[in-house]
C-alpha cells in the first residue's frame, strides 16, 4: 500500500491514483457519519467518514480507527468469498477516519423486499448468506437488513466496522446474526416462508429461539431509536435548531405560506408551497411525533408522510415538523369514501378493500398501531396506497383483541353510514383471517360497541353526523 498525507490526513491507498480524487474532496462536516460518492475510472467510489466525538472517540481513533477496521474486515471477508464492496484504502486524521470502497449499484434488502417483492429469491439468498457467515465464523454485530445491499442477484454485506471474525462461533453469535437480520421482515413472512427459510439455513431447531429473541430485540431496538431521535446519527443531521432526516437538508426550507389546514389547542397544521408544517403547542406531543417518525424511518415502513426535519421549540416559538405534502395526491379516508364509494362497482369496491386490508395487515404484522384510528387519520392515494396521519398517536407493541376492537370501532364510526355491511365484513375478514384471535367474539363486540355511538366524519361538504 502507498502511504500519503493529504489534507491533514494519512491515507493508505492500494491505488496511488486515488490521491487526485482525495485532493478534490470537500471539507467534512461534524456529523457522525459522512458519505460521498465520486466518479473514478469506469465506475464510482464510495467514501465513508467516521467522525469521533469526546474522549472515548478520540481514544478509539488513535487505537482502532473505524475506517481502518472496515477496510481490514472487508479484505478478510472478500478472502473467504463473502461479498462486500471492494476496499481500496483508508485514511486516519484528527478525530476522524475514512474508508474508500467500490460503489455498489444496489438497494437495501428491506426496500427491495417490501417495494419490489422477489421474495422467492430474496429469502433463499438471505438464508444462504447467513449460513455462510456461520460457517466462516463471522458475527456482524449490526446485521439489520439495511446493511445488506441487493445488486442484481447478489447480496453484499456493508457497514463492517463492528464485525468480528471468530475462531469459535457460538450459539449467541448465531442468534445475533439471525435475529438482527430477520427482525425487520419476520412478521411479514408466512408460516410456510419461515419454515422454508430455516430449512434452507440448515437449522430448523433454532426457529423458536430466534422468535423469542426477535421480540426482545425489537422492543429494545425501538426504545433505542426513540432515545436517540434528537441526536445526530447516520440518519439524522443537525443544522442549528433543526434536525434533518439525512438527505432531506434541502427540503421544506423556502416555501411561501399557502393556508392553515387545521388549528386547535394541540396543534396547528399549515400548508406551504413546498411542505406541510405541523406545529405542536406542547413539547411532549412534538417529541412523541418525532420519535415515531424516526422509528418508522428505521423500519422502512413507508406508512406515513416523509418527514424533512424537526424545528425544536424555543422560549418564544413552538416546535414543528416539516414533511411532504400529500394533499394534491389524494384525500383522507372519510372524505375519499364520501366522494368515491358510490361510483364503484362491486369489483372495484373489493379491490379497494383488499388493498386497504393488506396495508393494515402489514402494519399489524410489524407491531404498529394507531391509537386514534379515525377515517380522517388515514390518507388515501390512488385508491391503493395508504398513509397514517397524526403520527404522535401511533405506538408500537403487541396487537391483542382489545387493540383490534378499539381500532375497528373507531374506524367503523368515522366513515359514512352508507358503506355496505358486506364491505365492512369483507375488510374484517381479510384483516383478521391470519390472526390468532376469536373472530366471532371480536366481531360481536365490534357490532355492540359501534351501535353505542354515532357516526361522525368529515365529508366533502363538511362535518357529518349520522345515526346507525
Amino acid at each position: 500500500m502507498k502511504e500519503l498525507r493529504i489534507k491533514d490526513m494519512r491515507w493508505f491507498l492500494e491505488d496511488e491514483g486515488l490521491s487526485d480524487v482525495l485532493e478534490q474532496l470537500p471539507e467534512v462536516s461534524d456529523t457522525r457519519r459522512h458519505y460521498v460518492t465520486v466518479p473514478y475510472k469506469d465506475g464510482k467510489l464510495f467514501i465513508k467518514t467516521f467522525v469521533e466525538k469526546g474522549a472515548l472517540g478520540a481514544l478509539r481513533n488513535r487505537t482502532i480507527p473505524r475506517g481502518r477496521k472496515e477496510y481490514e474486515t472487508g479484505k478478510r471477508l472478500a478472502s473467504i468469498a463473502i461479498r462486500t464492496p471492494g476496499c481500496l484504502g483508508y485514511g486516519v486524521g484528527r478525530n476522524r477516519s475514512c474508508v474508500i470502497q467500490d460503489w455498489i449499484d444496489g438497494e437495501g434488502f428491506v426496500h427491495v423486499f417490501f417495494r419490489h417483492g422477489y421474495r422467492e429469491r430474496l429469502i433463499p439468498a438471505l438464508a444462504e448468506l447467513l449460513k455462510r457467515l456461520k460457517e466462516k465464523g463471522v458475527c456482524h454485530n449490526d446485521l439489520h437488513l439495511d446493511n445488506v445491499l441487493v445488486s442484481g442477484d447478489e447480496l453484499y454485506l456493508i457497514d463492517l466496522h463492528k464485525t468480528k471474525m471468530k475462531g469459535a462461533f457460538g450459539d449467541n453469535d448465531e442468534l445475533s446474526n439471525l435475529t438482527h437480520a430477520l427482525t425487520m421482515i419476520y412478521e411479514d413472512l408466512s408460516e410456510k416462508e419461515k419454515a422454508h427459510f430455516f430449512e434452507l439455513y440448515g437449522n430448523k431447531a433454532i426457529q423458536k429461539g430466534v422468535e423469542g429473541e426477535i421480540e426482545r430485540l425489537r422492543k429494545k431496538w425501538i426504545e433505542n431509536k426513540k432515545r436517540r431521535a434528537f441526536q445526530e446519527t447516520s440518519k439524522i443531521v443537525r443544522r442549528g435548531e433543526r434536525l434533518y432526516i439525512a438527505g432531506m437538508e434541502g427540503r421544506g426550507r423556502g416555501g411561501a405560506f399557502v393556508e392553515t389546514i387545521k388549528s386547535d389547542r394541540k396543534v396547528k397544521v399549515e400548508r406551504y408551497s413546498d411542505h406541510i408544517r405541523k406545529i405542536y403547542r406542547g413539547r411532549r406531543r412534538l417529541e412523541r411525533a418525532w420519535k415515531n417518525h424516526i422509528v418508522l424511518l428505521y423500519l422502512n415502513a413507508a406508512i406515513i408522510p416523509r418527514a424533512y426535519y424537526v424545528k425544536l421549540p424555543s422560549l418564544f416559538s413552538d416546535g414543528f415538523i416539516a414533511m411532504e405534502d400529500l394533499g394534491s395526491q389524494g384525500r383522507e379516508l372519510d372524505r375519499h369514501l364520501d366522494g368515491f364509494y358510490d361510483g364503484l362497482d362491486i369489483g372495484r369496491r373489493r379491490r379497494f378493500i383488499d388493498a386497504f386490508s393488506a396495508f393494515m395487515k402489514r402494519v399489524i404484522a410489524q407491531g404498529i398501531m394507531h391509537n386514534d384510528m379515525k377515517g380522517c387519520n388515514i390518507f388515501v392515494v390512488n385508491n391503493d396506497q395508504f398513509f397514517f396521519l397524526d403520527v404522535e398517536d401511533m405506538a408500537f407493541g403487541d396487537i391483542d383483541e382489545a387493540v383490534l376492537l378499539r381500532m375497528f370501532v373507531q374506524l367503523n364510526n368515522t366513515i359514512p353510514k352508507r358503506i355496505a355491511v358486506s364491505d365492512r365484513l369483507r375488510f374484517f375478514a381479510r384483516l383478521t383471517g391470519s390472526l390468532n384471535i376469536d373472530r366471532k367474539r371480536v366481531l360481536k363486540k365490534v357490532v355492540e360497541e359501534s351501535l353505542k355511538g354515532e357516526i361522525v366524519y368529515e365529508g366533502l361538504t363538511g362535518l357529518k353526523e349520522e345515526k346507525w
